[in-house]
């Protein structure tokens, strides 16, 4: 029996509990928020329309919009120009950046022209025997060689046993290769 009233007891105990809760929750009500009102005052002032100069400070490094890399197709030393070859120099159109020393190419040059030369010459006595029809144009050439000048076109071979014949000889070879260096030659 006193289980069951201790029981009952702590029924009782819950349910005041919860009552008394609810009845705390329901008796709390926000209070209404009393609407202040504001004046502002504006002040007004009259434009006149001019340039600002905007100024951003800023740090870092530049890059050009346009870069040019320069490369040599020749070798050789650089001459001095009176300008410092360097990183941000400013040159003018039509300026020159940097000068080479081409004295030991054009030496490689011209030692080409005279291999070319000595070619030609020691194969001048075959062609007299064996194409004479041909001999009298290869001594032109001969006979107008510029050592300083651009070498000149090879005279056109007579027929396809000339033509193997030169070939054989390298000249073809050796010229070609002495057009090569002239072009590069006129870039410097």
């Amino acid at each position: 029996m006193r289980k069951i009233i201790l029981g009952i007891l702590a029924l009782l105990i819950i349910g005041g509990a919860i009552y008394a809760s609810k009845v705390i929750i329901d008796s709390k009500t926000a209070p209404k928020p009393r609407v202040k009102k504001e004046v502002k005052i504006i002040t007004t002032d009259t434009i006149t329309n001019s340039t600002v100069s905007i100024i951003i400070p800023a740090n870092g490094n530049l890059q050009a919009k346009r870069r040019v890399e320069l490369y040599a197709e020749v070798t050789g030393v650089f001459k001095p120009t009176g300008i410092l070859f360097k990183t941000g120099q400013e040159y003018r159109a039509g300026q020159s950046m940097i000068i080479i020393e081409n004295s030991e190419f054009y030496a490689q040059v011209q030692s080409a022209r005279s291999n070319l030369n000595n070619q030609i010459t020691a194969i001048m006595p075959d062609l007299r025997l064996d194409y004479p029809s041909s001999y009298q144009q290869w001594q032109s050439y001969l006979d107008s060689w510029d050592m300083n000048a651009l070498t000149p076109a090879l005279p056109q071979p007579v027929d396809d046993k000339e033509k193997y014949f030169i070939t054989g000889r390298n000249i073809y070879t050796t010229y070609f290769n002495i057009k090569n260096l002239e072009s590069r030659l006129e870039k410097i």
